[in-house]
């Protein structure tokens, strides 16, 4: 059975490494998060996130990690604002997807239509970010218009299953009145 790596919340690496919360979240601070959780929250992968925690005093730098999916559009981009804007866009289309399912499920979708909304949403900000960055220069001329810039293979989905119990526990507290 292949081995897949965890991510860690706050919560998660303060209960591993028995340190407070607020400490944990003050240790993070500078070390990048390696995705989101359903509800949007960031998520550490051990092996960033421990020393962090356990050398508070020494200087963090960044993970030694190869660049993200889809960085090698950033190569033909000479120009260093473009390039951040391209980056950013890579970023929103790998990952946005989780953030706009929480959203919508929270919201009292069904699970059927916050799948269909997510898709349609999640397309619509690729489509719009990636006619953003045509209309201001920042992909290079020699692009087609397929949006071949963009790491399919690297969306991230929802965790739908995780998405319908949290939706369902928030609308037994609001029928309940409890908080």
């Amino acid at each position: 059975m292949a081995m897949s790596r965890t991510s860690w919340s706050v919560s998660g690496l303060a209960t591993e490494f028995n340190l407070d919360r607020r400490t944990v979240a003050k240790r993070l601070e500078g070390v990048i998060p390696v995705d989101l959780a359903p509800d949007g929250s960031p998520r550490w992968s051990l092996s960033d996130a421990a020393p962090a925690l356990l050398n508070p005093r020494e200087p963090r730098s960044l993970p030694n990690r190869p660049p993200p999916p889809g960085a090698e559009i950033l190569l033909k981009i000479p120009n260093d604002v473009h390039g951040g804007y391209a980056s950013a866009w890579l970023d929103i289309a790998a990952n946005i997807r989780p953030v706009v399912a929480s959203a919508l499920m929270m919201s009292g979708l069904s699970l059927k239509d916050a799948k269909r909304c997510t898709t349609n949403v999640h397309a619509f900000l690729v489509r719009y970010g990636d006619q953003n960055m045509r209309k201001s220069g920042a992909l290079p001329k020699s692009q087609d218009d397929e949006m071949d810039w963009v790491p399919v293979d690297f969306i991230q989905e929802p965790n739908w299953q995780g998405l319908v119990e949290m939706a369902r526990q928030e609308r037994t507290k609001q029928a309940t009145g409890a908080d």
